[in-house]
């Protein structure tokens, strides 16, 4: 494995095969897809992948990969200061809210340095994540072929970022956001106002440099030979054939990108196990309910209180994974103490016997698959989604932020795998919402139905959407013909 930064040229070739070039953005949730797909490309014949981020996200990603793969290059472009944005801040996973927009400006500083990196080791394709949405740009000025990666559902894809909402954005609205786009497959019955709210900066966010992000992401679906994304025909048929129809390019879903194996094997008890999957072993089969937002949602104090309260209420045995904002520095004794702290006064002794909070990271994979866990509370995220789907698990959905909404319209109502943590107008929940929905989905008959549609859904994921059986190596297939294709196209 080589790591490289950008002062560095690689013209070494690929011996007459294709040399493509990856940039995700900076999150996990877009970071381990990209992984995914990395390593599915890698195992083709005579491909070699270039994954361009910034130094810490670099050091992550080589732990992902095995030590010697001589097809992979890790290059490193140091992300830019700017005012408002400490040192050190790389990733949204620490990222807090106030954060957000020096965030972005620092990224879109890496416009110039990645023109100079791209112009130096000359790849054949580069594949770069739709927040990244710029980078169309300087491909095109450069002349290589690009495909922009939406790693989000292309339902949402399709809802929120189809070309007739550039035209929208000036007046755009959460009043407006709540009509789908003309023609949209689905129509949406839950969606609230509160969530379109959340929605309004992708339409109203605007770069130093003048630039909209809407237009630059709407202009991808022009200056890219095609759009790539994170899904399948078995999950989303039509709004794959909506989103091609809409955007004039070809769509290419690329799968679920689970990882291989998927659902994830247990191992036995060793001395380096998290303690969480310890936990999990002395527990009933099918008894534990896993709680977890993901890596970029941090809950309130209000929130985590009324969490608190609501699981003690259940009587069900839960494992809940609470971070908090500002991990960057701190130590985990003091990360676990400030977890503690901000919990209900004595929660943690009163249940002890039955639950078990874990601070700030846990192996979510190993846990959804464990055969202890019997369902999920969720923010129904995309990665979070399929991989909760993929273990055969029931949700109790709990839709935070963007995509989330959306998600579970289309899979908790439309599929029945799960049922929806009631809210109010604003999105409000109580503890006597998330006790009714985890004792809902828990109870051995009220819940029979949807654990019951959720096991059909996860043989789906194993029987036609995995890589043993199923289609997930035929999607990976079908994306390197494109390369071949689009390689082909360059040299006429």
């Amino acid at each position: 494995m080589e790591s490289l930064n950008c002062s560095r040229s690689d013209r070494s070739g690929n011996g007459g095969g294709l040399h493509i070039v990856m940039f995700p953005w900076l999150a996990q949730g877009h970071i381990l897809p990209c992984i995914e797909l990395s390593k599915r490309l890698l195992d083709q014949t005579n491909i070699k992948i270039s994954i361009i981020s910034t130094p810490l996200n670099i050091a992550q990603i080589k732990l992902f990969f095995k030590e010697k793969e001589l097809n992979l290059n890790l290059l490193e472009l140091q992300l830019p200061c700017v005012d408002g944005l400490p040192p050190g801040m790389e990733n949204t996973s620490n990222l807090p809210t106030h954060l957000t927009l020096p965030f972005h400006n620092a990224v879109k500083e890496l416009q110039k340095p990645l023109e100079i990196l791209l112009g130096q080791i000359a790849p054949d394709i580069v594949i770069f994540d739709h927040v990244l949405c710029w980078i169309s740009k300087v491909t095109l000025k450069l002349k290589i072929k690009s495909i922009v990666f939406f790693t989000h559902s292309t339902a949402y894809a399709g809802y929120v970022f189809c070309p007739a909402r550039r035209s929208e954005s000036k007046e755009s609205t959460a009043d407006g956001l709540l009509k789908p786009p003309a023609d949209f497959p689905f129509t949406p019955s839950r969606y609230r106002q509160s969530e379109m709210a959340a929605l309004l900066p992708i339409y109203t966010f605007t770069y130093p440099s003048g630039e909209k992000f809407i237009d630059l992401t709407v202009d991808c679906y022009y200056n890219c030979a095609a759009v790539a994304i994170k899904s399948c025909y078995e999950l989303e048929a039509k709004f794959i054939d909506y989103f091609q129809r809409v955007t004039g390019n070809t769509v290419i879903p690329v799968g679920v990108l689970l990882p291989r194996p998927y659902p994830v094997k247990q191992i036995e008890i060793h001395d380096g196990m998290p303690d969480c999957l310890r936990w999990l072993k002395n527990q009933r089969p099918g008894s534990v309910v896993y709680v977890s937002f993901g890596s970029e949602y941090f809950l309130s104090e209000k929130l985590i209180e009324e969490i608190a309260e609501g699981l003690e209420a259940s009587l069900v045995p839960f494992l809940w994974v609470l971070r908090l904002a500002g991990y960057l520095d701190e130590g985990m004794d003091e990360v676990k103490r400030r977890v503690s702290d901000s919990l209900p006064r004595g929660f943690e002794s009163r249940v002890a016997e039955r639950g078990m909070v874990v601070s700030g990271w846990a192996p979510q994979q190993e846990i959804l698959c464990h055969p202890s866990t019997g369902a999920f509370v969720s923010h129904c995220g995309w990665s979070s989604l399929m991989e909760g789907l993929g273990a055969g698990l029931p949700l109790i959905a709990w839709p935070m932020q963007l995509d989330q909404g959306l998600n579970v319209e289309v899979f908790v109502h439309e599929f029945q795998v799960g049922v929806e943590v009631e809210r109010g107008s604003d999105g409000s929940v109580s503890r006597g919402d998330i006790c009714k929905a985890v004792k809902m989905v828990m109870d051995e008959e009220e819940g029979r139905f949807v654990r019951s549609k959720a096991a059909e859904m996860g043989n789906l994921f194993k029987e036609k959407l995995l890589e043993e059986q199923g289609s997930q190596n035929k999607y990976v297939d079908d994306l390197v013909k494109l390369f071949h294709r689009l390689k082909l196209q360059s040299k006429k």
